[in-house]
């Protein structure tokens, strides 16, 4: 394979060695690109508050709805830019459309990388969500259909980016490298809640471009900016990436767990028949089940038995958004800042423990898997009553803590079927989505209109209940080992060999 590109390629690489090792750039858009993608769809609903604003003042209240925010209104607002005449039964439809959009899509969207490419799907999924996020303002107040349309359109490109980024984590990381390599390309999503809706609050509040629609046409174009840019240095492979150093390409080459970075068959019957794949989803249901409570159920609980107030007083919508993210911020953001910096510094501790081989890979997940039980955080606020600060601080430890799960079960399809890591990552995702959605409703029936203090507790213990289920089951049935179906299993790569060899052999014989 010729790798030289001239002078300029050959300066380029020489730049690239001695800054920093390639894949870590690869890695860090791969975090960009799930911060775009996620940003339009975090910021939805509070920007949906001002779109359906009219002439007056308005009250709102916020709680985290399936890892983004929920708005409810009260009334309207400044006349500062132009509204949209939606109802309440409009707006609850509108913030799903993105939902089953990306659920659908998450089905086939790491399948659809795998067989294409990532270079290619992942920048026109990124380019298509910004050009529908530029248009939906203009759209939006003269077609609820349209924008409706749009809103399915956007969620279906989420879909596609999450499990696409996982895909160039098995491409492109080293197996001693993956789970942290996966820890930062995955804490994307993470970031864009972090600064979601305090930038869209401010950007709501402000004259610029109209208000509202200053938000959409921001995040439309930094999704534009960052397609470009993923187009133009990433690759689908490092081995045709023409700024790669030869030796960082003959590192990664003897390293990571893919034979080659091209498709192959899927085994679906062997891969869902497959006890450890079967252990790796699990967890992913039960762990998105935790997740729902602690971001949509939870800010219930702080408002229904802690008095916590969303409202912000008598603030006005515009100036509420800016006045959250100041007074109430540190509340709803401290879960991220500390699940980010557990995420990232527990995948970068997994990695090292894993390099000194004293222990099986197998045993690695599962017990970083018990440590992210969120469980304990559960059953820990039953015992606190109504003392804010160590509740609030208690659910943001375990909420944080659970985040480990990207180094625990999150991350085992990369080790047992490194080959259809984007697949697998895309089911995980609809996992996680399936239990935001049942455990929702499991809030809705067991807490009910009557939210008192014994009946969320009843739904913390039987939260913890299903999330400790989820680990026993990991913890008996899971693997760390490459299965003899995948491609990449030492099993294959011999069978591939002695074919060859035996091809070899016959081809000899007939030359004689």
């Amino acid at each position: 394979m010729d790798r030289s590109r001239g002078d300029s390629g050959a300066s380029i690489k020489s730049v690239i060695n001695k800054v920093a090792r390639f894949r870590w750039l690869i890695f860090i858009l791969g975090n960009i690109a799930n911060l775009v993608i996620f940003i339009v769809l975090n910021s939805f609903s509070l920007t949906i508050v001002g779109m359906i604003g009219k002439h007056e003042e308005q009250i709102i209240s916020l709680a985290p709805v399936n890892s983004s925010f929920n708005a409810s209104s009260s009334s309207v607002v400044s006349p500062r830019s132009v509204h949209v005449d939606w109802s309440n039964v409009d707006k609850s439809r509108m913030l799903s459309a993105s939902f089953w959009g990306s659920l659908v899509m998450s089905l086939f969207g790491g399948r659809i990388c795998e067989l294409f490419g990532p270079r290619k799907v992942v920048s026109l999924s990124l380019l298509v969500n910004g050009i529908v996020t530029l248009l939906f303002p203009v759209i939006s107040i003269h077609s609820f259909i349209g924008a409706y349309v749009i809103r399915i359109v956007s969620g279906s490109c989420t879909g596609i980016v999450q499990p696409s980024c996982i895909v160039i984590v098995s491409r492109w990381s080293m197996v001693s490298e993956r789970t942290l390599a996966n820890a930062v390309v995955s804490s994307g999503n993470a970031f864009s809640n972090l600064i979601s809706l305090p930038l869209a609050g401010i950007l709501v509040d402000s004259s610029f471009l109209g208000g509202w629609p200053s938000v959409f046409y921001l995040f439309g174009g930094l999704n534009l900016i960052v397609a470009i840019i993923w187009f133009i240095v990433v690759y689908d492979t490092p081995e045709v990436h023409p700024y790669l150093g030869s030796e960082e390409l003959e590192v990664i080459l003897k390293n990571r767990s893919v034979s080659s970075g091209g498709s192959v068959k899927v085994p679906w019957c062997k891969m869902f028949t497959s006890i450890p794949i079967i252990a790796y989803l699990i967890p992913a249901f039960t762990y998105g089940w935790v997740v729902a409570v602690v971001t949509s159920q939870v800010p219930s609980f702080y408002e229904d038995i802690l008095d916590f107030s969303y409202t912000g007083g008598e603030a006005r919508v515009y100036s509420l958004s800016y006045h959250r993210a100041r007074v109430n911020g540190f509340v709803t953001s401290l879960p991220w800042l500390v699940g980010i910096g557990a995420q990232l510094i527990g995948s970068a501790v997994t990695d090292r423990i894993r390099k000194a081989n004293r222990f099986s890979l197998a045993s690695i997940r599962k017990i970083v898997t018990v440590l992210c039980n969120c469980s304990i955080g559960l059953v820990a606020i039953t015992m606190l009553g109504k003392h804010r600060i160590p509740v609030v601080l208690t659910l943001a430890l375990a909420k944080g803590m659970g985040t480990l799960s990207v180094a625990g079960s999150g991350v085992n399809h990369l080790d047992i079927a490194p080959s259809f890591a984007g697949t697998l990552a895309g089911f995980y995702g609809v996992m996680l989505s399936l239990a935001s959605l049942i455990a929702n409703e499991a809030a809705a029936h067991i807490v009910g209109k009557n939210s008192s203090q014994q009946n969320w507790y009843h739904y913390f213990y039987i939260s913890s209940a299903v999330n400790i289920a989820g680990v026993i089951l990991f913890c008996l049935l899971g693997s760390g080992e490459i299965q003899s179906w995948d491609p990449a299993s030492s099993t294959n790569r011999r069978n591939v060999k002695s074919k060859t060899r035996s091809n070899d052999l016959e081809l000899l014989s007939v030359e004689h």
